[in-house]
């Protein structure tokens, strides 16, 4: 079923969009009202949508939350506003929204804007996010680590050991690979086990799998 996130901070606009959402068959897996709850949502639900309110509670605007939200999520985002300027343009291609949606809401428009992102989520192959447990994500875009939408500083051959892995992600990728990947001189253990080390302590998670005598497999969160 196509799952679909609220973020809005006005209770009945938020309730009205359900309804409309739900007749259609959609599922609404959460309403919430600013950044921090959005991103809590998503890591637990995996959305394919989110419809965004510009104006959110919270520190953040919810353009700004949306771009923390592309660290961590495929997922479209439409946003929602009572203006259409050129100004709210700028701020949805920054934001590399699917759209938006001007406010009061006209349900033949909402249907057809989620109907059109809904065939074409049908249609995506495979993911550039790479979902690792303890709530960590891995973007292959920019190969970077995220963690609640903020960059975890790793160094160049961790990340490319961590892009290795979750290129890798239903199998274990053997030392001898990981560390060729890494480097292209006479194979040092040690020096492979000081990165993943380094990781693990950066993070203060564990999410290597060391098969022992083979290698290494990443725990992957499929939630």
């Amino acid at each position: 079923m196509y799952r679909i996130l609220i973020v809005e901070d006005e209770l009945i606009a938020a309730e009205y969009l359900k309804m409309i959402l739900e007749k259609k068959g959609w599922s609404v897996v959460d309403i919430v009202d600013n950044g921090l709850d959005a991103l809590e949502s998503i890591r637990k639900y995996n959305p394919h949508l989110i419809l965004m309110d510009i104006m959110i509670k919270g520190p953040k605007s919810g353009c700004e939350v949306a771009i923390d939200i592309r660290n961590i999520s495929n997922c479209s985002i439409v946003f929602t506003t009572a203006y259409a300027d050129d100004e709210m343009i700028s701020y949805a291609m920054d934001a590399k929204a699917d759209g938006y949606i001007i406010k009061p809401y006209n349900e033949r428009e909402i249907v057809a804007i989620i109907s059109l992102l809904n065939a074409k989520q049908n249609h995506l192959n495979g993911t550039k996010i790479s979902k690792i447990v303890g709530g960590f994500y891995f973007n292959h875009e920019t190969n970077l680590l995220y963690k609640s939408g903020e960059i975890i500083k790793l160094g160049s051959n961790a990340l490319k050991l961590i892009q290795t892995l979750c290129d890798h992600k239903n199998s274990c990728v053997s030392y001898e690979q990981l560390y060729m990947t890494l480097w292209h001189d006479e194979i040092n253990l040690k020096k492979l086990q000081m990165v993943i080390y380094r990781i693990r302590e950066i993070c203060e998670a564990d999410f290597f799998e060391n098969i022992n005598g083979i290698g290494y497999q990443i725990k992957i969160d499929y939630k």
